[in-house]
């Protein structure tokens, strides 16, 4: 990072649900600030400058919706499946979007408005997320009797899953698009949070029964992110 380089302009967010200060970078809101109701914003400067070498790097990749650039295919390695995405702008209000034979994905409306196309590629691929990653979830608590007491799936920016202390599990939906092994092995570390939530020897103790190859895996999953396409991050 160059010296020269500046924090850009952000928003600042107060949420009842905050419990410190976060920082969220994303195509659509630009670099915001989330912190507690009551929090004393004079800290917020000197927390970003700490931060400026993460949010330039996160601003770089998080590129305006409008250079987004419409998939042509969509490749989900943990099902082995490859989608092809057809266009057909019309007057619609909105994208609608219909799955075809043959792994076909038709998009029907303002298709040349990137946004809106990013949103119902999204909701596509949030049904399929959940349908494929819960159940699996289930599948593993069972074989591994590893338990946990709920499960969503969403957006995640910064991580491919957690775990709270009450075992509610959270899992990104675009790890739809890591390989399978690399995918299973996210699940089984959050289902292993659920008897120890931290990251100690003890934990990697126990997650190395399930995944031998944990760390290595692990070091893996930390650089998968390439492999999410731009329309899936916005």
């Amino acid at each position: 990072m160059t010296d020269s380089w500046t924090i850009p302009a952000y928003k600042i967010r107060e949420s009842k649900r905050a419990r410190r200060m976060t920082i969220k970078v994303s195509s659509w809101t630009g670099l915001e600030v989330v912190v507690p109701v009551g929090f004393d914003r004079s800290d917020i400067p000197e927390f970003l400058r700490s931060k400026a070498r993460w949010i330039r790097k996160s601003l770089e990749r998080a590129h305006p919706v409008e250079e987004l650039k419409r998939p042509e295919s969509i490749p989900l390695g943990l099902l082995g499946e490859t989608w092809f995405v057809e266009y057909s702008i019309s007057p619609a209000r909105r994208v609608n979007l219909s799955e075809q034979a043959g792994n076909v994905l038709v998009l029907t409306g303002p298709v040349d408005r990137p946004v809106a196309v990013a949103a119902a590629l999204n909701g596509w691929l949030q049904k399929r997320a959940e349908g494929v990653l819960a159940p699996w979830l289930g599948r593993l608590s069972a074989e591994l009797s590893l338990s946990f007491s709920r499960v969503s799936v969403r957006r995640q920016k910064t991580k491919w899953g957690s775990c709270s202390a009450q075992k509610s599990i959270s899992l990104n939906r675009n790890l739809l698009f890591l390989p399978e092994p690399m995918a299973r092995y996210v699940l089984v570390h959050e289902l292993c949070h659920g008897r120890r939530l931290d990251h100690s020897k003890r934990f990697w103790s126990l997650l190395e029964t399930f995944e031998p190859s944990a760390r290595q895996t692990a070091a893996k999953v930390r650089g998968a992110a390439e492999s999410v396409p731009q329309w899936a991050m916005v």
